[in-house]
């Protein structure tokens, strides 16, 4: 190994490492973090910041459900085997907070994408793998069109819908 594999292996798994402890330490903090807002120590924040906040603290359920994704995807940048499925986990898991941070004006915004680009580093480490990835979940088939039934699924579809819309 030169030492120019040497150094981009090492900065390889310092990013793993940072992106993977703190996506873990996040996941596992999330209930206590949004268990109740009224507890927060900063009363200085926007009115963004205390909607996104009442909104997570309403149910405990939902910050669950990211932190178990934010949990998986730290664990799975560990393992070679499934590191580009944590970045892709990651990368839906952070687009999401991003947005919101923006929208609500959150002050981790900063960090939110910093995290990003370290995933997206990572992208760039396995582009091989990633390419084989996005290449298999985009391959076209071949299938003969036939137009007329896709007109009558399309018809049924809409029928389906509209009762749905009275219905529910």
């Amino acid at each position: 190994m030169s030492l120019k594999e040497k150094i981009q292996y090492t900065i390889k798994w310092i990013i793993i490492f940072i992106v993977s402890i703190s996506m873990i330490v996040y996941g596992v903090t999330k209930p206590i973090q949004f268990s109740d807002f009224s507890n927060s120590t900063n009363v200085n924040v926007s009115e963004g910041h205390k909607i996104m906040w009442n909104f997570y603290s309403y149910s405990l359920t939902y910050p669950l459900i990211i932190g178990f994704f934010e949990i998986l995807g730290g664990i799975s940048l560990l393992s070679n085997r499934s590191r580009i499925f944590g970045c892709i986990l990651l990368t839906i898991i952070l687009s999401n907070i991003i947005i919101q941070d923006y929208i609500y004006e959150i002050v981790a915004l900063k960090s939110a994408i910093f995290y990003q680009i370290l995933v997206l580093i990572l992208f760039l480490f396995d582009k091989e793998k990633l390419k084989k990835v996005l290449t298999t979940l985009f391959i076209t088939t071949k299938f003969s069109k036939n137009l007329i039934l896709i007109i009558i699924a399309l018809i049924i579809a809409l029928l389906v819908k509209y009762f749905e819309t009275r219905i529910l």
